[in-house]
């Protein structure tokens, strides 16, 4: 890697001498050129063959709604069972930055697998017992736990988007991301940047990703326009989609100086199949952008070109894994089936992150090349 990728980490970890992760997943060896197949895969708890890979040439998978109570009683369940990503669904509902509810379809009150404790008032309720705070607060404890832990991503779902003009906007949600799940363990724009690149596109397309072993203990939390936002079309709470505030929130940081400032990353939920998805943006929100998510089908079904994203150094996120033809039961598949979607969304659908509900599935669990 170039030395200027390197000294512009100055966040970089020395590797550890015990590298063995604590995630109980399933993991592929290493293989750049030739696909190793799911009847290869042996369950195993180390997954140092990753360790000088580049975080953009690897692909994992994790969990759709990872907060649902259906799904297990923690939301740190799914850590253990191997998944590298959670998605979780969160509504800004109050003008305090604690009450940032989670829950699938209630915007009024939490109803989620995060740790509700004893009080009184609205502390018992609907603010801030149980509110994502208190999921942030459960995967700190998690990692805290778990200090070498594997790289993981965090989805947050903004179902009716950003409320700035009820101080529930960028900056509040970063200081609370910051504060809850602790700044020492995110990787962030900022750290990504360093003192050599002025945007991240430029940094992605110089191959300043860090290494797996790099990001050892770390969290990368990304923002996605949510589903009722799209909905609501012209009648948004503050006027941008999610995806659209968010960058230009890192823009304006990064012009004044205080990029530092931003826990999260922006997340485009509009890829194109003729070129550049950016292009609906300004020139100068477009930099910002090298995290792409929307559904497995809509990258596969649609004539999109994966490979494009991928030469570019972006990140991918696929979700809905069991909907690509053949479909899959969504909750107990075949695990041949499953573990072989996974591996054939990273490696022919060059996906970064693949998400699906499979609970009962840990051999979907895999890391694979990316194939670009």
């Amino acid at each position: 890697m170039p030395s200027a990728v390197a000294e512009a980490r100055p966040w970089r970890r020395k590797a550890s001498g015990l590298a063995a992760t604590v995630l109980l997943g399933l993991v592929s060896p290493w293989a750049s050129t030739t696909p190793v197949h799911a009847s290869t895969v042996q369950p195993t708890t180390d997954t140092t063959a990753f360790n000088s890979v580049a975080l953009n040439q690897i692909s994992v998978s994790g969990l759709h709604n990872a907060y649902d109570k259906s799904k297990s009683k923690s939301i740190t369940t799914g850590l253990d069972l191997g998944a590298h990503l959670l998605e979780i669904d969160t509504y800004s509902t109050f003008g305090n930055p604690g009450g940032w509810i989670v829950s699938h379809s209630d915007p009024l009150a939490n109803d989620n697998n995060c740790t509700y404790t004893t009080g009184s008032g609205v502390f018992k309720t609907t603010w801030e017992n149980g509110s994502l705070r208190t999921c942030l607060d459960d995967l700190k404890a998690w990692s805290d736990a778990h200090p070498d832990h594997d790289p993981v991503y965090i989805k947050l779902e903004l179902k009716w988007g950003f409320r700035s003009n009820a101080g529930m906007g960028p900056d509040q949600l970063d200081q609370l991301v910051a504060k809850h799940l602790g700044s020492d363990n995110l990787f962030t724009p900022a750290d990504m940047l360093g003192t050599t690149y002025p945007t991240l596109d430029a940094a992605a397309k110089a191959g300043a990703w860090p290494t797996w072993n790099e990001l050892r203990g770390k969290f990368i939390l990304f923002p996605i326009t949510g589903t009722i936002e799209n909905k609501l079309a012209g009648y948004k709470l503050d006027n941008l989609s999610t995806e659209q505030e968010y960058a230009q929130h890192l823009a304006d940081l990064s012009a004044a100086g205080r990029l530092d400032q931003a826990s999260m990353w922006p997340a485009m939920t509009k890829p194109s199949p003729n070129g550049d998805p950016r292009l609906i943006y300004g020139a100068a929100l477009r930099p910002w952008f090298v995290i792409f998510d929307t559904q497995a089908t809509h990258w596969l079904n649609n004539g999109y070109s994966m490979s494009w994203y991928c030469r570019s150094h972006y990140l991918t996120v696929e979700g809905s894994a069991e909907s690509v033809v053949p479909t899959l039961d969504d909750t107990n598949p075949d695990p041949t089936a499953a573990a072989q979607r996974v591996q054939y969304l990273a490696q022919q659908g060059h996906s970064s992150a693949t998400t699906f509900d499979w609970m009962k599935t840990p051999g979907a669990f895999t890391l694979w090349s990316r194939n670009c």
